[in-house]
Formats: C-alpha cells, sequence, structure tokens
C-alpha cells in the first residue's frame, strides 16, 4: 500500500475530512490531497504533523520491515530513504515493538547545512570520520573523529559539514524515527 493510500486510509478510519485534518496539522488542504492521491512527496517535518493530526506516530505510515536477527552485519544495508534529509541515513540495528532507541549511521556530503530544529527526545552524536559543525541552543561546535555531544531535541539543534570530505557519525535518538 502506498503512503498516500495508509494517510486517506488512516483519516476515513477517523471520519475526518480533508478539512480538519488541514486544520489539525496546518497543511493545506490541496497539499493533503496530493499527498493521499501520491501526487506529493512529503518531507519528514509535514508527515509528522499529518501522523500528530491523525492521532499515530511518524511510523505508522512508513513500510514496516521485520527483523528476525537483532544483530547487523557490516554487509547489511537498511537505508532509510526520506525526502528531505540531504544526506544518506542507515539503520543499524533492527526496531521492535519494545525499542526506545534509534541507531542510526548517517553519511553528510560537504556543502550540507540543516536549519535548526526541535522535536521531542534527545539524541547523541559520535563522530567516525569527517568534520561536523553542530550549533545547540546558539552554541556552535566543530567536531572531530571520536567527538560527541549529547543532548535534548527539545533545544533547537542543527547540523552542518562546510568541509570538502564526507562526514560519517552515528546518530543515537530517542524516541524512534523509523521501527
Amino acid at each position: 500500500m502506498t503512503l498516500g493510500r495508509r494517510i486517506r486510509g488512516r483519516r476515513r478510519h477517523l471520519g475526518l475530512t480533508l478539512a480538519v485534518t488541514s486544520e489539525r496539522s496546518g497543511l493545506s488542504v490541496p497539499y493533503l490531497s496530493q499527498v493521499e492521491r501520491d501526487q506529493a512527496n512529503p518531507t519528514v517535518t509535514a508527515l509528522g504533523a499529518i501522523a500528530h493530526a491523525l492521532g499515530v506516530n511518524l511510523n505508522y505510515f512508513l513500510p514496516a520491515g521485520a527483523h528476525a536477527a537483532t544483530v547487523r552485519r557490516a554487509t547489511d544495508t537498511d537505508e532509510v530513504r526520506l525526502h528531505e534529509l540531504g544526506y544518506r541515513v542507515d539503520r543499524l540495528a533492527p526496531g521492535g515493538p519494545d525499542a526506545q532507541l534509534e541507531p542510526l549511521l548517517v553519511r553528510i556530503p560537504p556543502g550540507y547545512a540543516g536549519a535548526p530544529s526541535t522535536h521531542l527526545g534527545e539524541e547523541f552524536l559520535y563522530v567516525v570520520s569527517g568534520r561536523l559543525r553542530v550549533t545547540v541552543s546558539g552554541d556552535t561546535s566543530d567536531l572531530g573523529p571520536g567527538d560527541s555531544v549529547h543532548h535534548a531535541s527539545t533545544v533547537p539543534h542543527a547540523w552542518a559539514n562546510p568541509w570538502a570530505e564526507d562526514t560519517v557519525l552515528v546518530w543515537v535518538g530517542t524516541p524512534r524515527l523509523f521501527t
């Protein structure tokens, strides 16, 4: 089932109109209609707003991947592809209904600069290679291999890679974004 069909199905299951969903999500009716008809690809932020408006978490709309093992081999890949990211994300561990942490391997290309964001939870970043510029609550730090940062996600935070080489980092956060 497509993302648009899952969203429309949940909205109709709740007996909500597009207008009510628009009011609850802060997104326009035409945009929501395009998303439901798979004519628009929502950003993570937009999908989060839709999920909130429909009383579910982000995972509700993403295809569930069944993981029978608790071990992830280096040769295994579980890439998460979302429109707005601008960088590559690989899951480092399978999800499960009781899992609290989301461990991800993130590869940030040169020139990437993210906008500050806030959300529930907390984040831990460990730089494996390259360098990362992290801004948390207006304080900026340049991190290199072996450096890390831990912060509440409820404060404004952003990442950037203004250097010429890729940055590879391990990101661990709560709550889980993708199960």
